[in-house]
Order: C-alpha cells, then sequence, then structure tokens
C-alpha cells in the first residue's frame, strides 16, 4: 500500500502472510507499485524499513533503493528495545 502526494509515492506498507514468504510475492508487489507510480508521473518513491529487517533492507536494495537517512530509535520493539528505521529511495526518472 501506498500514496502518492504531487511527484512523490511513500510506500506505508509491504506484507505476505509467513507461509507466503520467500516467493518473490514482495517483489512483485513493489515492482506493480514502482510501475504504477511511474505511470501516474511520480518521480520517487520512499519508504522506511526497520534497520534489523535484512530480508526487507535486501529486496529494497536489489530493486534500486538507495539509502537516504535514518531515523533513530524509531521503531519500539516488545520488551521495550527500539530499532532505528532506515529511509529509502527510489529516483524513477
Amino acid at each position: 500500500m501506498g500514496r502518492l502526494v504531487l511527484d512523490e509515492v511513500e510506500i506505508l506498507v509491504v506484507a505476505c502472510a509467513v507461509e507466503a514468504q520467500r516467493q518473490g510475492l514482495a517483489r512483485q508487489m513493489m515492482l506493480a507499485l514502482i510501475e504504477a507510480s511511474a505511470v501516474l508521473g511520480a518521480r520517487s518513491v520512499f519508504l522506511e524499513v526497520a534497520a534489523d529487517n535484512a530480508p526487507a533492507v535486501g529486496l529494497y536494495r536489489s530493486l534500486e533503493f538507495e539509502h537516504v537517512g535514518r531515523r533513530k530509535r524509531y521503531y519500539q520493539r516488545r520488551g521495550g528495545t527500539k530499532c532505528d528505521a532506515l529511509i529509502f529511495r527510489n529516483l524513477l526518472t
């Protein structure tokens, strides 16, 4: 799920059921969202992800997203620990 504002898309949620993970579905969803964004006139796509989510970070890097920022201690984890959010951008033009 994402939203388009002017010429930027922000991806809000990318999710697959546990039993459907590691089958390329997130990649397909991301590619479809990027393509639709470009058709609608977006020039960039942004998202944020937990710094400790290595599979998602790997997916976004493989789709040519660039790490452009960090929100320190952004995500609250069970037990009270916090995790940084990484901000990624993909320039479509």
